[in-house]
């Protein structure tokens, strides 16, 4: 029961937060600070009338609903699509994805951008060096050659 009060207590602050941090966005967007002021405050005047607290309790509801009625996981299960799941409800439990999951791409550092332009700018440079104004490699030419000479500008830059 205490667990179902706490739930449903954060989803009552999320519901009006969100409410007024919208109104507030809107207000913004519209009026600049003064408009975001009076946004907020109508928002809250808004949450505390009868329909406004009607409709915080109501998603308060919804939201306790799906976080405490969730799939529970402690016998195991196989999820095949998003699920909303309660994990560790019976002890430890392990959660294994069976497909390779792609690892976020990490941002590359400023050197590493700033060694990219200079190897791009060295292969325009080894390009036009080996290849004919048609585009076509100048005979004897391989795109080998093309690569070690840019790699040769590269290291000269």
């Amino acid at each position: 029961m205490v667990q179902r009060k706490t739930v449903k207590n954060f989803y009552r602050a999320l519901a009006a937060s969100a409410y007024v941090a919208g109104a507030s966005a809107a207000g913004l967007a519209l009026g600049g600070p003064p408009g975001a002021a009076a946004a907020a405050a109508a928002a809250t005047a808004n949450l505390a009338s009868p329909l406004g607290v009607a409709a915080v309790e109501l998603a308060a509801e919804v939201g306790t609903e799906a976080a405490l009625d969730s799939t529970k996981m402690a016998t195991g299960g196989l999820v095949m699509e998003p699920t909303f799941a309660m994990l560790g409800e019976a002890g430890p439990e392990m959660v294994i994805p069976l497909t390779n999951v792609p690892k976020p791409k990490r941002k590359r550092s400023r050197s590493a951008r700033a060694a990219d332009k200079k190897l791009s700018k060295a292969f325009k440079e080894a390009n036009a060096r080996y290849r004919l104004k048609s585009g076509a490699l100048r005979k004897g030419r391989t795109q080998a050659d093309i690569a070690r000479l840019a790699h040769k500008l590269r290291k000269k830059m």
